[in-house]
């Protein structure tokens, strides 16, 4: 995967904590991540959109 800031190579990273485990991606370069979790939950409301013929309004 690579990095949308600098184009580097980005690491996914598992992180357990007493709440909840969280996935990650890193990049090695310039310390870019951002939450895979989230990224998928809105990629999964926008495909049943599209399903249903609704509009997603909402930002990452």
């Amino acid at each position: 995967m690579t990095c949308l800031k600098c184009q580097g190579t980005m690491l996914v990273e598992r992180h357990y904590t007493v709440i909840s485990r969280r996935l990650h991606a890193r990049c090695i370069n310039c310390g870019f991540w951002f939450d895979l979790a989230d990224v998928l939950r809105f990629f999964k409301k926008v495909v049943e959109s599209n399903y249903n013929g609704l509009k997603i309004r909402e930002m990452l």
